[in-house]
């Protein structure tokens, strides 16, 4: 008899107090808690309904993401994840992941983690140049990392960070830089971000875009080049980690594994058919009072 096939659960938590200039996804504003008791609930609701299709599928990874969802992640979110073993098969030594941004990580939020059974912590940290940060309209500074250090102590939580390659001015100097920032704060696992679309490109002329898509790619071999130096092994696409840190979330999903999506604008690939949630908040909580309501579109994988 052969095994199921894994599954990875993602859960959206898209809030987030201001969303960066070059972001493309759906958020919330993460200054009601209201609403973020509300959309805790949802997604507790949109689980439990779920949940029934899933009992042969061993859950191997969690990732908790979508927005800065370590924001609100208070005991709402965390009850969330400590009776997801009683709802699905989770197996013992599943990965969950959390994100955050440097600087929104409090005492109440980690303990909440520790609660919910979170393992790795994933900072959205993108550069600790601060000329660049502003470039990307970020909300706050670099140094605002120190403030999550302290509050982390001596946690036994993984730590990653993603950097974003490709912002306008950017060297490899500075790039070294952000590197060597965060792997002396204990990163273990590095995602790089080539900024995409062309930011903040909109006017230039062809010769000139090729160019900085030229730059983009140096920059990326840069870093791909010393973060091998630094003993790191890239393990997918832009996905670095050393010895034994690898993401076993991003792993399974690079390798194809099922993915169910649950939230606003969740993604899920089950069997090679893929859905996307709705990204509207009304028709989201009101699909989750009535899950007999459809709120998904399937689209090309």
């Amino acid at each position: 008899m052969t095994s199921p096939a894994p599954l990875i659960l993602y859960l959206s938590v898209p809030f987030c107090p201001k969303p960066c200039a070059y972001c493309t996804r759906r958020t919330l504003d993460a200054g009601g808690s209201q609403l973020r008791y509300a959309y805790a609930d949802a997604l507790q609701r949109e689980l439990e309904a779920s949940a029934p299709d899933f009992q042969d599928a061993p859950v191997e990874a969690v990732w908790v993401g979508g927005g800065i969802a370590a924001h609100m992640f208070d005991d709402a979110l965390g009850a969330l994840l400590k009776r997801l073993p009683r709802l699905m098969p989770v197996a013992p030594d599943a990965e969950i992941t959390i994100t955050a941004h440097p600087g929104m990580l409090s005492v109440e939020t980690l303990n909440a983690c520790r609660r919910g059974g979170v393992s790795r912590l994933n900072l959205d940290f993108a550069t600790a140049n601060p000329a660049e940060y502003r470039r990307l309209g970020r909300f706050l500074d670099p140094s605002a990392l120190d403030v999550t250090m302290t509050v982390l102590g001596s946690s036994a939580l993984s730590l990653g960070f993603d950097l974003v390659v490709g912002i306008e001015g950017q060297t490899d100097e500075s790039l070294r830089r952000s590197i060597d920032h965060v792997l002396k704060r204990g990163a273990r696992h590095l995602s790089l971000f080539p900024l995409e679309r062309g930011y903040g490109r909109d006017g230039d002329s062809d010769a000139a875009r090729a160019k900085w898509l030229e730059t983009r790619a140096e920059l990326l071999g840069f870093a791909t080049a010393l973060l091998t130096a630094r003993g790191f092994t890239q393990y997918a696409p832009q996905r670095f980690a050393v010895a034994g840190e690898a993401s076993r979330y991003l792993a399974l999903e690079h390798a194809g594994a099922n993915v169910l999506g649950l939230g606003l604008g969740a993604r899920t690939r089950l069997d090679g058919v893929c859905s996307v949630n709705t990204d509207d908040l009304g028709r989201y909580l009101a699909h989750t009072g009535d899950p007999s309501t459809y709120i998904a579109r399937v689209e090309a994988c």
